[in-house]
């Protein structure tokens, strides 16, 4: 199988789009995504270019994209490393130094950091009172059973 019929594959089978959608997200046109698996494509250049887009856009593994070998997707692991760069080469330098910061953890930081977000956990994510909902009655019948009705008396208006 090659490439261009790889991104048909991907396209229609996994992920369900149509042409116009799939171009959309790449932000080329449904003529461009035609052209692409019919493979007209003929200048490496404009290939390789979209290939790489179509790996990033969609999670896909180059490998497997350009060779056909390996998984179809790229593994969460690859994908954890894909942000952290881009976030070194951004401009956020609090989220530059975050990871500076956990660059520089041994094995007691990281311990530690374990324990207060276990802790911040089981401050912010209580787990319910289990027992407030052990007395509440299964069905209406066990319901009133326990609360019956109260009838109305018509004599002195209550009820």
């Amino acid at each position: 199988m090659e490439t261009y019929e790889r991104i048909r594959e991907l396209r229609k089978k996994y992920l369900k789009l149509s042409m116009e959608s799939f171009g959309n997200r790449l932000g080329v046109s449904r003529d461009t995504i035609n052209n692409i698996e019919l493979n007209r494509l003929k200048k490496p250049e404009q290939k390789l270019s979209l290939y790489k887009l179509i790996c990033s856009e969609f999670n896909v593994s180059e490998e497997w994209l350009l060779n056909g070998t390996g998984d179809m997707f790229t593994s969460n692991e690859s994908e954890y490393s894909t942000m952290i760069d881009q976030i070194m080469h951004g401009e956020n330098e609090f989220a530059k130094n975050i990871f500076k910061t956990f660059a520089l953890f041994d094995v007691k930081d990281w311990e530690a950091l374990e324990r207060m977000i276990s802790k911040y956990n089981s401050v912010t994510d209580p787990k319910p009172d289990v027992s407030l909902y052990d007395s509440v009655p299964d069905t209406p019948e066990e319901l009133e059973k326990l609360f019956p009705p109260i009838e109305k008396d018509v004599k002195r208006g209550v009820g």
